[in-house]
């Protein structure tokens, strides 16, 4: 499909909104015992950034949909007292889109298997300033900022397929599995290694065409 077609699909399309649901899992509980979050709590696979129950919007035709995803986590703290405050603060934006390719003409009351690809970002933010920090103390507090946004920044892409079932009303219910591509960097003692994942991604998935 050129990109034409896909910018002017929202003109001849409705707007379709809904939310996934992926169970929480024993690979979870695995990622978690073996220490492999972030540490900042707002890394994509913490769980503040991407919850098991996530919101999507966007448009959706016959035969074609257009989704996005805009998640948000950040958590502020401050410790001290008056005049020698130490404040940091850790931040993720996470924008998401996808394309989805339904493989018959959506009719109500039928099941419409479709074809879907997409991808996401991760945007780091983090900072430490302290009032009473000397400069090598703030030099030193900058270099672990950039640590945390170093295991917080990634990226990644998926691709799978669905089916969905559609109602006159507008509510729509499905399923789909996607596989999903994750590049992600982790910082210890100063070395930054970057790693790539690769896991399959089963969710139940309820919508409303509006």
């Amino acid at each position: 499909m050129s990109l034409a077609v896909l910018l002017a699909a929202p003109a001849l399309a409705a707007p379709y909104v809904g939310v996934d649901f992926v169970p929480f899992g024993r690979a979870d509980q695995a990622w978690v015992a073996e220490e492999q979050l972030s540490g900042t709590l707002v890394g994509e696979a913490d769980g503040l950034l991407v919850p098991p129950l996530t919101a999507w919007g966007g448009f959706v035709g016959k035969q074609h949909a257009l989704l996005f995803g805009l998640a948000v986590a950040r958590v502020t703290t401050a410790s001290g007292s008056e005049g020698a405050l130490t404040v940091r603060h850790v931040g993720a934006l996470r924008p998401s889109a996808d394309y989805r390719r339904y493989l018959e003409v959506r009719r109500p009351g039928e099941a419409a298997p479709y074809l879907q690809v997409g991808g996401y970002g991760v945007i780091p933010s983090a900072r430490i300033v302290g009032e009473a920090f000397t400069k090598a103390e703030q030099a030193d507090a900058d270099a672990d900022a950039r640590a945390d946004r170093a295991r917080i920044g990634a990226y990644g892409g998926r691709a799978g397929g669905g089916v969905e079932v559609w109602w006159q009303n507008g509510l729509t219910v499905g399923a789909r599995y996607l596989l999903v591509v994750h590049r992600h960097a982790a910082v210890v003692d100063d070395a930054v290694t970057t790693s790539v994942m690769v896991r399959g991604e089963a969710a139940f998935v309820l919508g409303f065409v509006l």
